[in-house]
This record gives structure tokens, C-alpha cells and sequence, in this order.
């Protein structure tokens, strides 16, 4: 299957049993091997391209399809018996299953590899190599590799490509995302030698996904090529490493010099585009503001709501530093939104799978966190979206049963899951409005370079004008009027120019070697009486 980026290396005894077993025709046990580790090879550098879970970072795991390793594995020997299970019945198996997977919830089995395996990562990168590393050549060969290899990891990413697919069906398959290959090179840099905030987990991640970035946009006329996977939530995610699950500092190298423009503070948003459809409903007369008060507050001054509440809710004896609490912040009032309950409730994530962080594990501080469920803008917002999401829920029930009976909208029970129905709600109403503010770009002839769901790159800023244009047509399109556009500016990594650093730190030698010697002249000369 060609180059991996991972590599691993299996104990001899395993070559030897297997020959032993199976001695004839010549080389039969080398080839079998060989192909069961490289497609275990393939699998471990899947599952590495997302981010480890706590319990996998704790046991050293890897997200393993057992099943898909023992059919793509190979076969051996006149019986065809499967190299997976011959290893397995041998006691001689590479991995072995901590937890099993289910075909019922779709979930793969989570492995650890056995004593038999030693595993190597390519991609990682080496901080005193890079801290040594003296000039821009230098740099560019150790961390972009050989060509072969990298035009090896595109056939292992994009294997249509090798088979010489038609323009349209790659089309299909793939959103182009352009790359600043200068940029991430920088990231890295920095991110190995200067970075001290991240973890070591999540640094080793950002370092692995900016190196299959870079090797992929290296040799693909500085593109990067992500794989199209549509949710039946109405949301487009890409398989693997994406503009979308990369951090927010990657990101920004990645695009480079770019605005970034999202809808403020989108799920309140669209809820209240309900609003008036609930007073209505409801035909008694009722103010729309008085009934909304704090989430219209949230939506038209989220800065002085947000300063409220922070002075309410951490007090001066509070462990949380004073740059944490306004994220600390955001974070419960997003899940709030997305219904989350005062103990526990869930929200699909930006992977597309389900995230169940109470606000318990947001604010940690008990005292902190009491406050901030006392306090009266907090209990009057958690209130009105509890009512904007009932009165959604009997929409759906009246106006929409058929989400009610779909598989995927409802709990392990069999229930009709309320909080899936929003979320598959929302998202659909996302992608459409987020569709009208590409189409608006267009008729002025901008073109994003990248969609985040509820946020969208341009190269350039959008003026003033078309990005009112943008709002009034998203507006009228789902009869919202609290759709609203932020922006943003992101600025790239700068290139480190390691030979211009060099030839400025020569010189100023030079320059120092002149002024000793001239201070040294001038010292030691006579004066003539």
C-alpha cells in the first residue's frame, strides 16, 4: 500500500511462527505480514487524525474497525485462513481490543497494540532538530520530506486521484481549501519551540495534522484536498483532518491573511426568529420584549450582558484567572442554548458526533457555578430558550411528525430525541442561510476560500455594503431579522526567514569586529609631541 506515516515494527518470532506454519511457496509468510501491517499501518494513522479522547490518551488507544482489519488484511496458506484470526488463535496478535466496537451504535473498537509491536511516528516533529535548523533550506527539507513520499501519502488520502478520476467527480468528492504553505511552516516552528499554553496531546495533534497539511499542499500546487462527508443533519463535513477540526491557530495559518465573517451568536439567533410565531400562537397581546428580555439583551448588547453576569457570577475570591471567565462564560451560555440542562444533556459536536459536558464540567467552582445559576439574567435566559424550545418541539410535532419516527432523531430508547430534532432544525436552517451569503459573494464576484458551518473565509474584507446585503437577504430568506454578521481579521504565521536572519545577525558581527578594531587602532597610536 506504499509509504505510511506510520511505521511499526513487529517482533521476529511472529515472522517465524507464521513461516513455520506456512513454509511453502517462498516468501508466503513475509508477503501476508506485510500486508496485514500496512493496513494496520493505514488504520493507526486514521485514527490519528483526530483527537484523543480522554480514556485513549489514559490507555494508549487507537480507534480500530477489527472487522475491517481482518477482511482488508489478507489471507494465507491453501484454506485462506485470514491473517487476522490465524495471528489471534496463535497468541501472536499486533492488537488486541480494550473496548469492542458495535455494530448497533456504529461505534469501532477501541485497541491498544500488544508487546509484539513497536510503533514509529513519522510525523513527529523533533525540537532540537528544528531549534538547530540554520537556514530557510534547511527548514524546508526537514519539514516538507522527500517528494516521492509525499506524493505516497496523496495516494493513500486520494486514491482517486491514482485512478485518474474526472475533473467533475473529484469536484464532487472535494472542496479545495488553499494553503500558505510559508505560514504553516512558521506555525510549526512555533509551535515546537515557543508555544507553552497547549498541552503536550493536543500539541502533538496540531504538529501531526499541519505536517499532512503541508506535505499534502506541498506537492498539490499549494492546495489541500478535503474529502466530502454531507450529515444527515444538513451540516457538510470532510473525513480526516479539515479546516474544520483543526485548532483556531492552525486554522489561521492555514488561510493565512483572510476575514473571517459568522453569524453572532447563531443558535440564540435563529430561536428567536420563532419568537413573534410564539407571542402570536399564544394571542394574548404580549410584549415581545418583555417575554424575551434577556435573550434580545444577549443578542443586542452581549458585551454589557456578558460583563453582568461575569461581575455576578465569579467573585473576587474565585480560582478561575480573569482571562478565563469570559470563555468560562461563553462556553455555558452555548450549551444553554444548545439545551443543555443545569446537570447533564447533550449537543452534536463539530465532528458530527455527540458531546455531553454538563454545565457542572464548564464553570468547575462550585461557588462560582451557583452564582451564575442564581443569578436573574442567567435564570430569565435559561427560561426563554426553554420556551422557544418547546414551542419548536410542538412545531415539529404538529407541522413535522415524519422527524419524529427517523433513527437518527432519537435516543437509544427508540424516543424521539427533542434535543437531535433542534439540532437537525438549526443546522438545516444554518446551511441554508450561510448558502445565501455564498450566493450574495458571488453576484459581486467573491469567492470564500473556506466554510467553518456559521462562519465563512474571504481573502479580502467584504465592504460595508455588500455585507449589509449579505444580513437583509439572509433575513428575508427565513424571515429572521436577528441574523447578524461578525468579522474578523486573521493574520498569518510570518515566515521566519532564518538566511535573512542570518546575513543580519553576520553583519552585525562584522560591524562589532569593526568597532573593536577601530577602538584598538585608536588606542594604541602615538602622539607626537
Amino acid at each position: 500500500m506504499g509509504w505510511q506515516m506510520i511505521k511499526i515494527t513487529v517482533d521476529q518470532k511472529v515472522y517465524e511462527a507464521l513461516q513455520k506454519a506456512f513454509p511453502k511457496p517462498a516468501n508466503t509468510a513475509h508477503r501476508a505480514l506485510a500486508k496485514y501491517i500496512s493496513v494496520l499501518e493505514t488504520m493507526l494513522f486514521k485514527s490519528l487524525h483526530f483527537t484523543a479522547t480522554p480514556l485513549q490518551r489514559k490507555f494508549n488507544l487507537f480507534a480500530i474497525s477489527l472487522q475491517q482489519l481482518a477482511n482488508q488484511g489478507g489471507q494465507i496458506g491453501p484454506a485462506k485462513l485470514r491473517v487476522h484470526a490465524w495471528l489471534r488463535s496463535n497468541n501472536l496478535s499486533l492488537v488486541e481490543p480494550v473496548i469492542l466496537g458495535s455494530n448497533l451504535t456504529g461505534g469501532v473498537s477501541q485497541c491498544r497494540l500488544t508487546d509484539l509491536v513497536t510503533m514509529v511516528d513519522t510525523l513527529a516533529i523533533e525540537e532540537t532538530i528544528l531549534k538547530s535548523v540554520k537556514s530557510d533550506r534547511e527548514l524546508d527539507q526537514y519539514l516538507g520530506g522527500d517528494e516521492f513520499s509525499s506524493y505516497q501519502l496523496v495516494n493513500l488520502l486520494y486514491p482517486e486521484i491514482k485512478r485518474r478520476a474526472s475533473d467533475s467527480e473529484l469536484d464532487e468528492l472535494f472542496d479545495v481549501l488553499p494553503v500558505d504553505i510559508e505560514s504553516v511552516k512558521s506555525y510549526i516552528v512555533w509551535l515546537t519551540t515557543e508555544s507553552e499554553l497547549i498541552t503536550f496531546e493536543k500539541k502533538n495533534q496540531a504538529l501531526r495534522q499541519a505536517r499532512i497539511i503541508l506535505t499534502i499542499a506541498s506537492v498539490m500546487d499549494g492546495n489541500y484536498l478535503q474529502r466530502k462527508k454531507p450529515s444527515a443533519f444538513g451540516r457538510l463535513y470532510y473525513e480526516g483532518v479539515s479546516v474544520q477540526n483543526i485548532n483556531k491557530e492552525l486554522r489561521r495559518a492555514v488561510l493565512g491573511n483572510c476575514w473571517e465573517y459568522d453569524i453572532r451568536s447563531s443558535v440564540v439567533a435563529w430561536k428567536m426568529g420563532w419568537a413573534k410565531q410564539y407571542i402570536a400562537a399564544r394571542g394574548q397581546g404580549e410584549d415581545l420584549r418583555k417575554v424575551f428580555s434577556a435573550t434580545l439583551g444577549f443578542l443586542e448588547d452581549k458585551a454589557d450582558f456578558m460583563a453582568t453576569v461575569r461581575h455576578f457570577t465569579f467573585g473576587d475570591d474565585s480560582p478561575v484567572p480573569k482571562d478565563l471567565q469570559p470563555k468560562l462564560l461563553k462556553q455555558a451560555f452555548t450549551a444553554i442554548s444548545f439545551g443543555a440542562r443545569v446537570t447533564t444533556h447533550g449537543w452534536q459536536n463539530d465532528s458530527g458526533g455527540w458531546s455531553n459536558p454538563a454545565l457542572v464540567d464548564i464553570i468547575r467552582n462550585g461557588d462560582d457555578r451557583n452564582r451564575f445559576l442564581a443569578d436573574a439574567t442567567v435564570q430569565a435566559f435559561i427560561k426563554e430558550q426553554a420556551i422557544l424550545d418547546a414551542h419548536l418541539y410542538e412545531l415539529v410535532k404538529e407541522q413535522r411528525r415524519d422527524l419524529l419516527s427517523k433513527p437518527f432523531l432519537q435516543t437509544p430508547s427508540g424516543r424521539p430525541s427533542k434535543s437531535k430534532i433542534l439540532a437537525y432544525l438549526y443546522q438545516h436552517d444554518e446551511t441554508e442561510v450561510m448558502d445565501v451569503v455564498c450566493a450574495v459573494a458571488a453576484q459581486h464576484g467573491r469567492e470564500p476560500i473556506a466554510r467553518v458551518h456559521d462562519a465563512i473565509f474571504f481573502k479580502r474584507k467584504l465592504g460595508v455594503d455588500l455585507r449589509h446585503e449579505m444580513e437583509l437577504m439572509m433575513q428575508e430568506h427565513s424571515n429572521n431579522p436577528y441574523w447578524r454578521l461578525s468579522h474578523k481579521q486573521l493574520e498569518r504565521y510570518e515566515p521566519r526567514y532564518l538566511d535573512l536572519k542570518k546575513e543580519q545577525e553576520a553583519h552585525e558581527q562584522r560591524i562589532r569586529l569593526e568597532t573593536i578594531r577601530a577602538r584598538e587602532h585608536f588606542a594604541n597610536l602615538s602622539v607626537d609631541c
